[in-house]
C-alpha cells in the first residue's frame, strides 16, 4: 500500500528519474476567492515496485494553505499503480494570477527523490468591477428622508486601538511561552504519530513482509529523527549516523537491521534492533522537550 508523505521537510533531492512519469496536478476550478476553500488534485501513476510519498499538510503549499487533505488507495493495472489526493486549499493572496508545483517522493533502495508535477495556474476573482466615480452628482430633491442613523467612526477607531494595545501587550509578556507551548504540542502530535506507525510495521516483523517493513521503519526513523534534530538523517550512512549518535547498541543494531535488509534473510534479533532505534527515537525526543523548556526557563529568568 502507497502512503501519503510522512513529514515533508525530510531533505530530498530533485533528479531526472524516471523523466516520463511527472505527477499529474491540477487545479479543480477555473478561478478563486479570497479566503474561500477549493480543491487541488495530485495524482501519479509508476511502476508497482516503486514506493511513493505524497506531500501531507505540513508540506508548504505557497502561496497556498493547506486545510485538509483526501488520499485514495492504490489502484494497479496493466498500466502501473496509480496513487491520487486531493487537498483543500486557501489562499489570502491579491495576486491576480497564482500558480503551484507539488512534489512527489519516490524512493530507490535507502534514498529519495523529489519529482515535481508541471506548474498549473489559478485566477483570483474580482468580486467588485468596474470604475469608481471620483466625484458623485447630487440632484435636487424635495421629498423628504428620513435619515439613517451614523456610524461613530471615531468611537471605532478608538475600540481598534484599545484592542490593538492589549493584544499587543499580551504578545510581549505571553508571545513567547505561548509559541513555546504550541511547539511542545507540535513535538507531541508528531511523536505520538511515530510511534503508531513504528508499532504498525512492526507488528509482524518476523512475517512475510517483515524485511520490507524493517526497511519502512528505518526510513520512518531517519525522517522523524530529522524532523527532531533538523539535521539530513534521510541521506546518512549508517557512519555519518553514528558520528551524530554516539551510542554503541545503536551502532549495532543499524548493523543488523542492514545485515537483514541487504542480506535478504530475517533475524530473530530484528525486533530488538528495531526497538532499540524506537528508544533512541523516544530519548531525543525527549532532550529536545527539555532543551526547550530551559531555553523558556532562561528568557523568564534574562526578563
Amino acid at each position: 500500500m502507497r502512503r501519503l508523505g510522512l513529514l515533508l521537510f525530510f531533505f530530498c533531492s530533485l533528479s531526472t528519474v524516471y523523466p516520463q512519469q511527472r505527477p499529474n496536478g491540477h487545479f479543480l476550478t477555473d478561478s478563486i476567492e479570497v479566503g474561500k476553500p477549493f480543491k487541488y488534485a495530485l495524482s501519479f501513476r509508476h511502476s508497482p515496485r516503486v514506493e511513493v510519498f505524497f506531500p501531507d499538510t505540513s508540506t508548504a503549499f505557497r502561496p497556498f494553505e493547506v486545510i485538509k487533505l483526501d488520499y485514495f488507495p492504490t489502484e494497479t493495472n496493466a498500466k502501473g499503480s496509480l496513487d491520487s489526493a486531493v487537498y483543500t486549499l486557501l489562499s489570502f493572496e491579491l495576486v491576480e494570477n497564482q500558480s503551484l508545483s507539488v512534489p512527489v517522493w519516490v524512493k530507490e533502495g535507502r534514498d529519495c527523490t523529489a519529482i515535481y508535477s508541471e506548474v498549473d495556474a489559478i485566477k483570483l476573482r474580482e468580486l467588485i468591477k468596474g470604475n469608481i466615480p471620483d466625484s458623485l452628482h447630487l440632484q435636487a430633491d424635495t421629498l423628504v428622508v428620513a435619515l439613517k442613523s451614523q456610524t461613530n467612526y471615531p468611537y471605532l477607531v478608538l475600540i481598534g486601538l484599545l484592542i490593538s494595545l492589549i493584544g499587543t501587550g499580551v504578545y510581549l509578556l505571553f508571545g513567547e511561552a505561548l509559541t513555546r507551548q504550541w511547539e511542545l504540542y507540535q513535538m507531541f502530535l508528531r511523536n505520538r504519530e511515530f510511534k503508531r506507525s513504528f508499532t504498525r510495521l512492526t507488528r509482524d516483523i518476523n512475517g512475510p513482509k517483515g524485511i520490507e517493513n524493517a526497511e519502512k521503519v528505518v526510513v520512518l526513523w531517519k525522517i522523524y529523527l530529522q524532523r527532531l534534530e533538523r539535521k539530513p538523517y534521510v541521506t546518512y550512512t549508517t557512519k555519518e549516523i553514528m558520528d551524530n549518535l554516539p551510542d554503541e547498541q545503536l551502532a549495532e543494531a543499524l548493523r543488523s537491521i542492514d545485515g537483514v535488509i541487504y542480506g535478504g534473510v530475517s533475524s530473530r534479533n530484528t525486533a530488538d534492533s528495531l526497538n532499540t532505534l524506537r528508544d533512541i527515537a523516544d530519548q531525543t525526543y525527549r532532550n529536545k522537550r527539555i532543551e526547550l523548556l530551559q531555553k523558556g526557563r532562561t528568557k523568564a529568568k534574562q526578563s
